[in-house]
């Protein structure tokens, strides 16, 4: 199985990833006292849900959102239908703790965001609701929020600035705001949209932590990719260097996904080891690709000045993560290690 597979969820996975995510928004609205707050985070749900729909339409099976009431039940038979293969449950945990409503969408004004806030918490009994749904030990919301806290201020280096909070909904004003956002439209939204419809699918996905996987050029029973695992869209034909050459936003928050899947997932939870060493692999193999974009751009320097910068910082974001992953992955085997003579004395 190749690397981006093991990110991709399928259809029913997918479905549950968003239905969740909506119950979160709900129940922050159910527990807004403000009622002009409450408006606006309604407003905002509304369009994420429209762009969100989008995305279901065009799935091989159309679908709509899971209703509340059936969420428990939908929950236990995509846990069941993994049998003992848990990363799917892990990497949606992932992304619902990382999950930031009330990030740019549609025509909601750019006052909006300033004015509506999400009260994330480790604590937050939502999440740990839905933590229970999946089957997956609670303590691993705070333990993704702090490593993914961790590692993005630790990649962050001249975004400090934009890494203020360092939540995924943070980083997605940031690449939003700048000239990104077209492309992330067209690459992110599922095939067959266009213009305006497009655009709200690619935002309301790709701030829900997910990127269409027909986008990436990838079958195999994946709708969506998750935990960073785009980065490996490069190795599939896909506009991932586009992205990178306009914002290199994005490579901060996939990298920053990624190290926290190789350091709380494949080695801490799973202790897979061969499975690390082939995250490695394929996180140098596709830096080997994104130079190789670089090296095309080069060829018209005047042209592309500005894309050959930004790429550039990409690629050294991604290094770094790859630096970051080789070091979490020696110090788990010499933990092993250290374990294993412990044992043996």
């Amino acid at each position: 199985m190749e690397v981006i597979h093991q990110f991709g969820l399928n259809e029913k996975q997918t479905v549950l990833l968003f239905s969740m995510q909506r119950y979160i928004v709900t129940k922050d609205i159910e527990m807004e006292e403000k009622t002009t707050a409450k408006k606006r985070k309604q407003d905002w749900l509304n369009l994420w849900e429209q762009g969100i729909n989008d995305v279901l339409k065009k799935l091989k099976e159309p679908t709509d959102f899971i209703e509340e009431k059936d969420l428990f039940e939908e929950s236990k038979n995509v846990v069941a239908d993994c049998n003992n293969y848990k990363m799917p449950l892990y990497l949606i945990l992932l992304e619902l703790s990382l999950f930031e409503p009330y990030f740019p969408i549609g025509e909601l004004k750019w006052k909006f965001y300033e004015r509506v806030k999400y009260p994330s918490s480790p604590d937050d009994p939502t999440l740990r609701n839905l933590a229970f749904m999946l089957e997956i030990d609670e303590e691993f919301i705070g333990r993704y929020k702090r490593s993914f806290k961790k590692s993005a201020r630790s990649l962050s280096g001249t975004f400090k600035k934009i890494l203020v909070g360092a939540g995924a909904g943070t980083l997605l004003l940031a690449i939003t705001a700048g000239f990104a956002a077209p492309i992330i439209g067209a690459w992110v939204a599922p095939a067959g949209l266009f213009g305006g419809a497009a655009m709200n699918a690619g935002l309301a996905a790709l701030g829900g932590g997910a990127v269409a996987a027909g986008g990436l050029g990838i079958s195999g029973g994946m709708a969506v990719i998750v935990g960073g695992g785009s980065i490996f869209g490069a190795m599939s034909g896909s506009a991932l260097g586009a992205i990178l050459s306009s914002s290199s936003d994005y490579a901060l928050l996939e990298g920053a996904k990624l190290e926290v899947v190789m350091k709380e997932i494949i080695l801490s939870s799973q202790q897979d080891t061969r499975f690390a060493q082939e995250l490695l692999e394929a996180q140098r193999k596709s830096i080997v690709e994104l130079e190789e974009e670089l090296t095309e751009l080069k060829f018209n320097e005047e042209e592309n000045r500005e894309k050959i910068k930004t790429l550039s910082k990409s690629i050294d974001l991604l290094r770094d993560v790859l630096n970051k992953s080789k070091s979490n992955f020696q110090n788990y085997l010499d933990g092993v290690e250290v374990s294993e003579k412990k044992t043996n004395n």
